[in-house]
């Protein structure tokens, strides 16, 4: 199996940031519609792109979103929608390397005292 050039997958991860909110929207509209299919098809969309680009996260949300469709549970969609809605800012500021405290990982006490020592 072959890899993607460095520079394909950055211009993959580019479009991918520059059309989220293209994205993002029909989930949000569908769902706030109550047309399941619609959302579905979506979210389908929106995890499998996420997912290629490294977005997992986002892969999660649509997971989520997926399995209140199933269960018609348009309380939980609607709330994952929103959690879909807020998280592509913080996930463009990401994929452009801006930090963001909320995204920064942080070490075991016990490996900072390690590495400190």
């Amino acid at each position: 199996m072959s890899q993607a050039s460095p520079e394909a997958a950055e211009s993959f991860a580019a479009d991918y940031m520059a059309l989220l909110p293209r994205f993002v929207e029909p989930i949000v509209r569908a769902v706030g519609a109550r047309d399941g299919d619609l959302a579905l098809d979506a979210s389908l969309n929106l995890k499998t792109k996420s997912w290629l680009a490294g977005a997992l996260r986002m892969n999660q949300l649509c997971s989520e979103l997926e399995l209140a469709l199933a269960l018609s549970d348009w309380t939980t969609a609607k709330a994952v929608a929103r959690d879909i809605e807020v998280h592509v800012p913080r996930l463009q500021k990401a994929l452009t390397g801006a930090p963001d405290v909320a995204f920064r990982p942080r070490r075991p006490r016990t490996l900072q005292t390690a590495i400190a020592s």
